[in-house]
């Protein structure tokens, strides 16, 4: 299966992919670009619903599976729906918004999900998760409605959060070197909707406060890119933090909300870097 990406004014390719913000590496990453991973895998490509992508899935196993959102919300419940029933690790994202026609399904089918199911013994198939805030400033409980947070530690939510922004240096506007993580390390991003805290991702009742200075993300990140023979989900809000470009020997791409696995355990986050490798045996 050839898999392919491409940034949302562009029209699409053939096989399994979907929109992604722009290419790390790429000249101009923001151009009409489509680029496809060198390796044709093999595999079994889905799309669907939620329901009609969980209900596809053939018996067997695998060794990962690519997960592409098309912004549906509700991501959580079927990733970790989709974990257990693959029992592989997951990566991916949800796929870019064109911003001409605000069509939002940029991916294979069109669908709320594609799924390509890795199943390739000629290479070892490695996913690889990481979180850039490695600053675990301090514990908090958080008060929620949905995913908009209404407190923390019992004050009100904004005026906690720009307070805390205040006192590192950060501006009002700036969203992504401050921002909570659930207690397994996947990020939130946070902005402000309708005058209350919003969070791009599920909330839980304790989280964690995490920094990512603004003088090292720009390595931390590069490192992360700095690989071979791999597909890199890094997300769009990241991008932001860079103060020079990206370069990467893989296909490095920015999505909108990341699909996170630790050994056991995936989920969807923000703010966050994800991979997956395949190595020729």
């Amino acid at each position: 299966m050839n898999l392919n990406f491409y940034t949302p004014s562009y029209s699409g390719a053939d096989g399994f992919g979907g929109a992604t913000f722009g290419f790390a590496g790429a000249e101009d990453e923001s151009h009409p670009l489509c680029k496809s991973f060198p390796e044709d895998i093999k595999g079994i490509a889905l799309s669907g619903t939620y329901q009609e992508v969980l209900e596809s899935i053939p018996q067997g196993s695998f060794q990962a599976a690519i997960v592409l959102l098309g912004n549906g919300g509700d991501e959580n419940s079927f990733i970790r729906a989709l974990r257990e029933k693959v029992k592989a690790p997951l990566v991916g994202g949800s796929g870019a918004i064109c911003p001409k026609t605000g069509k939002s399904a940029l991916i294979y089918g069109g669908n709320q999900a594609a799924v390509f199911l890795v199943n390739d013994d000629r290479f070892d198939v490695t996913v690889i998760c990481e979180n850039a805030h490695r600053d675990v400033l301090s514990h908090h409980a958080i008060t929620f409605d949905g995913r908009y947070i209404t407190a923390i530690d019992g004050e009100d939510a904004v005026s906690w959060y720009n307070q805390k922004r205040k006192s590192l240096g950060l501006s009002a506007d700036d969203f992504e070197h401050l921002t909570f993580s659930d207690t397994d390390g996947i990020n939130a991003h946070l902005s402000i909707r309708d005058g209350r805290l919003f969070s791009g991702r599920d909330l839980s009742g304790e989280m964690l406060l995490r920094y990512l200075p603004k003088d090292v993300a720009q390595a931390r990140i590069q490192n992360f890119y700095d690989d071979e023979n791999a597909i890199i989900f890094g997300c769009a809000g990241l991008k932001q933090t860079l103060t020079a470009g990206i370069k990467t020997k893989s296909l490095g791409l920015f999505m909108f909300g990341e699909v996170c696995s630790t050994e056991h355990h995936s989920d969807f986050g923000n703010l966050m870097l994800s991979k997956i490798k395949f190595i020729k045996k």
